[in-house]
């Protein structure tokens, strides 16, 4: 589809954002796509998207809105598969193609800013075209660096290099934010922090929870499963509250290798476990069957799962890391335990867990946080302003 500029009347003070994030699946597939649609809707922005070939994001911006797209071509195949990393690898030869095709969309749509919402190691086509462009970029920060495990020299160099040729960052939490000024020494007066918006699944909550009565309390684990979100934490955690007699069930779904939980697991009563890619409809049944979310984390930049249980009425307790300490609104939309480490952990979940008022009163409050809030129109209206203040702003030196 054409990027060009619409032929419809718009003021002296409007906007033309080019939006882009090329991974194929996922959080950036899903936080782009809400950011685009919230964009979209705000008056005086003309709006164009960059999406890969096939990916959840071209479906979506195709199926659910008429904004003109841009379809990449990276790579085909599933990189959790050895056939889909080497795919991936020999991929990375077309990052030529992929920055010609970049720079044509730029020349063809003419933006005012160009706005990556979620970091990919295709990016590293962009980089060339931003530099030459008179457009401003700026960059949806959402991990300082990459997490322990997902660590790899090549895409912890495109990231340095992405953040330290942006014109502006907009973290999603403080700690982001004062990390990207620790590691890449980025200007503090160009950081803009927003927080994470609130994914929906399934049909919108549309009322605060009740304490459950006569069943267990029912605990969810959900997301990517790696090391530093701390599953073992919480099994230990779990495993203290059975001990202790509380009437609880715990629920695990997410990708990610198993094999240092499974002995654990298998030593324990009322887990399920659902290991493998969680859909969106599965991943709605598990928000709706749970009573709280868990974030065990042992480091943490600020989570999407926080802001998606959020939507659901859910309370959240997490571990105080990172931007998660942002977050929950300990004792409002959930409850920070004191320590990382299980006995706090277990200490929190079983205060929630016994107190019909305090549960109650944390599902009110996580709600309202995300109606008022997490809203995406809310977060796109804040994102717009940044916009509107960074085109007023002279470039960047790239490479600052």
């Amino acid at each position: 589809m054409a990027l060009a500029r619409s032929d419809r009347d718009v003021s002296s003070e409007s906007r033309r954002i080019l939006l882009w994030h090329w991974g194929k699946e996922g959080a950036g597939a899903k936080f782009t796509g809400a950011l685009a649609r919230g964009l979209s809707d705000l008056p005086g922005t003309e709006l164009a998207v960059s999406a890969a070939t096939s990916s959840d994001l071209a479906r979506d911006i195709t199926d659910g809105t008429d904004l003109p797209l841009q379809s990449v071509r990276t790579f085909e195949g599933d990189k959790a598969s050895w056939s889909g990393k080497l795919a991936a690898g020999f991929a990375l030869l077309g990052l030529p193609r992929i920055g010609a095709e970049f720079s044509g969309a730029m020349a063809e749509f003419g933006p005012d800013v160009a706005l990556c919402a979620f970091q990919s190691i295709w990016d590293l086509a962009a980089l060339p075209v931003l530099r030459r462009a008179a457009s401003r970029f700026v960059l949806v920060l959402h991990d300082a660096e990459p997490h322990p495990g997902d660590r790899y020299p090549m895409r912890g160099a495109v990231l340095g290099w992405e953040v330290r040729s942006a014109d502006a960052l907009i973290a999603l939490s403080d700690h982001v934010a004062r990390e990207a000024q620790r590691i890449y020494g980025f200007p503090a007066d160009r950081i803009y922090t927003v927080p994470h918006g609130a994914f929906t699944f399934g049909e919108p909550v549309l009322v605060p929870r009740q304490f459950p009565v006569g069943r267990p309390f029912r605990i969810l684990f959900f997301g990517r499963i790696v090391a530093y979100k701390g599953l073992g934490l919480l099994l230990e955690a779990y495993r203290l509250l059975r001990d202790q007699g509380l009437s609880i069930e715990l629920a695990i779904a997410g990708s990610g290798d198993m094999s240092p939980y499974r002995a654990t697991i298998e030593g324990l009563d009322g887990i399920t476990l659902q290991n493998g890619w969680v859909d969106d409809e599965a991943i709605a049944e598990a928000l709706l069957r749970a009573d709280a979310v868990i974030l065990p984390y042992i480091e943490a930049s600020q989570s999407g799962v926080a802001a998606a249980s959020f939507s659901a009425a859910l309370p959240v307790i997490a571990t105080p890391v990172g931007g998660l300490v942002e977050q929950v609104d300990d004792g409002q939309t959930g409850l920070i335990a004191e320590a990382v480490s299980a006995a706090a952990l277990a200490a929190a979940i079983a205060r929630l867990a016994t107190s019909p008022e305090l549960y109650e009163s944390c599902s009110a409050g996580a709600f309202r946080h995300a109606r008022d809030t997490l809203d995406w129109s809310v977060i796109s209206k804040r994102v717009g302003g940044i916009i509107d203040e960074v085109v007023s702003l002279p470039r960047r030196g790239v490479g600052e």
